[in-house]
């Protein structure tokens, strides 16, 4: 299996959804850069452990990576930047992934967040990585990955609980709302990067990776505002890229640990008559991996 058809078979799974009755946004529009935000922050990427899984050899992993709080400015993306979404949720994403050796020193990673409420956000994702090698040696080591993503999260992006205690309209709820929403982003990604590592020794991986993605993402409003429904589903796709750096080590045989800066540069224009601006995604990355079978 190569690294172009990887891509293409999770490029297919990922891809293969329903498209109605929704309005397609520019890929810079503040609503998608907050999509193509949060979609950063689950892409699978870098985090290389010191370690090659045999074939049948099964690791189970646990992946967690901070996020940043945004500003009044970055969470004003409602109507093309002009009201605010509440976007700070959660300070931490993070799901459990399971590693399974494959012949030809290939890997198949596939990562899962179950639908558990936690600061107000539920999670239904669902991540697949497959992962090669294409040099290695006894010092360094190039790899593929072919990676993607469906599923969605669930929270009170437009109509949080907090701005119900204002009048419909007012500077405190300027959207209107009169219930606390139900709003669903699908995040969605497919795409490929390239692993560069150093082994020092038994033990320690310094490790580099960039790469590219198409981002097909979906949000869905479910609302009350004014007294009214507002059921708007905005859609948008484009490719987004990003890069990450960090050190693997080997704790002992079975257990690794791997911690990353991950870095996508992400385009925005906050209002029409803006310019196109830089807002990039920026975090920290951390893996704990224990090998179960050898």
């Amino acid at each position: 299996m190569t690294a172009r058809f990887a891509a293409a078979v999770v490029f297919v799974v990922v891809t293969a959804v329903d498209a109605r009755g929704q309005e397609r946004i520019g890929f810079e529009r503040p609503e998608a850069w907050a999509m193509k935000y949060f979609t950063s922050a689950t892409v699978l990427s870098g985090l290389s452990t010191p370690d090659t899984l045999p074939p049948g050899s099964i690791a189970i992993q646990f992946e967690s990576g901070w996020l940043p709080p945004l500003s009044a400015a970055q969470q004003r993306v409602g109507f093309n930047g002009a009201t605010p979404q509440d976007l700070n949720k959660t300070p931490v994403f993070m799901r459990p992934r399971l590693a399974i050796g494959l012949p030809a020193r290939m890997a198949i990673v596939t990562g899962v967040d179950p639908p558990v409420r936690a600061f107000g956000v539920t999670p239904r994702l669902v991540a697949v990585g497959i992962e090669g090698p294409i040099y290695d040696s006894s010092t360094w080591r190039v790899n593929w990955r072919a990676y993607g993503q469906t599923g969605s999260v669930t929270a009170a992006v437009t109509c949080p609980s907090g701005v119900l205690a204002f009048r419909p309209g007012s500077a405190g709820n300027p959207a209107g709302c009169t219930a606390e929403s139900s709003d669903e982003t699908r995040l969605r990604y497919a795409g490929v990067e390239l692993q560069l590592a150093r082994r020092i020794g038994r033990r320690l991986l310094p490790h580099a990776a960039a790469g590219g993605h198409f981002v097909d993402t979906v949000f869905q409003t479910n609302a009350q505002t004014f007294g009214e429904p507002d059921r708007t589903r905005l859609r948008t796709s484009g490719i987004a890229f990003a890069a990450s750096a960090g050190v693997g080590y080997a704790v002992s045989e079975r257990l690794a640990v791997s911690a990353d800066l991950f870095y996508a540069p992400l385009t925005v224009r906050r209002t029409p008559a803006s310019p196109v601006t830089l807002d990039p995604m920026i975090n920290g990355r951390v893996l704990v991996s224990y090998r179960v079978i050898k």
